[in-house]
């Protein structure tokens, strides 16, 4: 099961790659890819953790979703990133997930870097090529079955925006709630001070 969510994952996340490159959208993504959910994603949000030895930066966006993502030195000066600044977000991410209860194993060892430097190459945006496959076990932290978003906590305290949940999906679907997902690390393709209007 790892290595068939970790090729979909792959495979989502190089076809969202190369669609940002061409300046898709990220519905275009959406239709391009098969199994994996990527999302490429964009949002006005507030900082409200800056760690600048493992450069994440926790982003908590306008309807209080909150969503980690790396920040590489070719991208931004994380030094000049403060919390409580409002900055424009443009983010590359892609997970699976599956409701179930983990393994002793997945127990024993919640958070796993399966695959390092998953997109790594020449010529390729200088921001993107740090994204890390992940397996990490979590708990239902929200649901929002109009908005189609499910927030997840992973054991090192990191939440994850799942969006495009069908509300089918959700139902006996209970908050704590163990989930396990395998996700391509979020990552910052730029962030930016919002400009005053």
């Amino acid at each position: 099961m790892k290595d068939r969510l970790s090729t979909l994952l792959k495979s989502a996340l190089f076809s969202l790659l190369a669609l940002a490159a061409a300046g898709a959208t990220a519905e275009d993504a959406d239709d391009a890819t098969s199994g994996g959910r990527a999302m490429a994603m964009q949002m006005e949000a507030v900082v409200t953790a800056v760690d600048l030895e493992t450069r994440q930066v926790s982003l908590q966006g306008p309807g209080g979703e909150i969503v980690t993502v790396n920040a590489r030195e070719q991208v931004v000066k994380l030094e000049d990133v403060h919390v409580g600044d409002v900055l424009v977000a443009t983010y590359m991410a892609a997970l699976e997930g599956e409701l179930r209860e983990p393994t002793a194993e997945e127990l024993a060892e919640p958070w796993v870097v399966l695959e390092d430097g998953v997109v790594s190459g020449e010529g390729e945006d200088p921001g993107i090529g740090a994204a890390r496959m992940i397996r990490a076990v979590c708990t239902i932290e929200g649901m929002n079955r109009v908005l189609g978003t499910v927030t997840v906590e992973d054991t090192r305290g990191n939440l994850h925006l799942i969006t495009d949940v069908e509300p089918e999906k959700m139902e006996g679907v209970t908050l704590g709630q163990t989930l396990v997902i395998v996700y391509a690390e979020a990552v910052a393709l730029s962030l930016e001070q919002k400009h005053a209007e």
